[in-house]
């Protein structure tokens, strides 16, 4: 299982840029993709200068429903990481989106070569992506322009009520100010799998597709964002190691 769905806590902006680090920096060895799975709509091609097709739109209508078939409607950054666009419109996004997950995350999720991020944006209610997803990350940000969020310590109810009742949900902090994120974790009742800095020319280049040789790699965000991908791959495989059957030495499952 390698479906990793990334949604925001309430008050929180963050996911697309985040979701952009990670799997621009996932750990070597490990192919990693951006799935746009945010109701609301798609940034990525108006970022990127990309296509609105081939996209989940296209995938959806494509009667070819093995991931071969899916691949082909992914497009490349020009960082050459691979993402599948949403609509741009929160009209048509909302059902392609829904639509996607009902007939495609399954298969997704059974990727285990593959690290797929969801970008699933502000959810506010339970998520068909999130359902299907091995990992649910909450993103939490905090800082001097994101008071509405720093209350999220008190707000454990809201914070936890759009997710899917499933233990495999963590934490990952925008900010390390004013709350220490372990607290923040604590305060929650969620693993912390790491922070973020507030690094705006390191989200600039992310906003920018993560061009490759000009400078992306060496920012803040970018070094804190393999160590956070790191992780969240090390717990995907931990995952994957206990649900595997254990062969007994007469060569019977055990």
């Amino acid at each position: 299982m390698s479906l990793v769905a990334i949604c925001e806590a309430p008050g929180t902006s963050a996911s697309t840029t985040t979701v952009l680090a990670l799997a621009a920096f996932a750990p070597a060895g490990r192919p990693a993709m951006v799935l746009e799975c945010d109701p609301s709509g798609g940034d990525l091609a108006g970022w990127a200068g990309l296509h609105g097709d081939p996209s989940w739109s296209s995938a959806v209508a494509a009667p070819d429903r093995s991931w071969p078939g899916v691949y082909r409607h992914l497009q490349e950054l020009p960082s050459g990481l691979s993402v599948m666009l949403a609509p741009s419109s929160a009209s048509r996004a909302e059902t392609v989106v829904t639509e996607a997950a009902r007939r495609l995350a399954p298969m997704v999720g059974q990727l285990d070569d593959v690290v797929a991020f969801a970008d699933c944006g502000r959810t506010v209610a339970p998520s068909p992506w999130c359902d299907a997803a091995a990992l649910v990350v909450v993103l939490v940000r905090q800082g001097p322009a994101a008071g509405s969020t720093v209350p999220t310590i008190d707000r454990t109810t809201e914070l936890r009520q759009p997710l899917p009742s499933s233990s495999h949900i963590g934490l990952v902090i925008v900010g390390e100010r004013p709350y220490p994120p372990a607290e923040i974790a604590a305060a929650v009742r969620l693993p912390l799998f790491g922070a973020l800095p507030i690094d705006a020319p390191g989200a600039a280049l992310a906003a920018g597709a993560w061009t490759v040789g000009r400078g992306a790699s060496r920012t803040p965000l970018a070094r804190a964002a393999g160590v956070v991908s790191g992780t969240i791959v090390e717990h995907l495989d931990a995952r994957r190691a206990t649900a595997m059957p254990v062969a007994s030495t007469n060569g019977v499952d055990a």
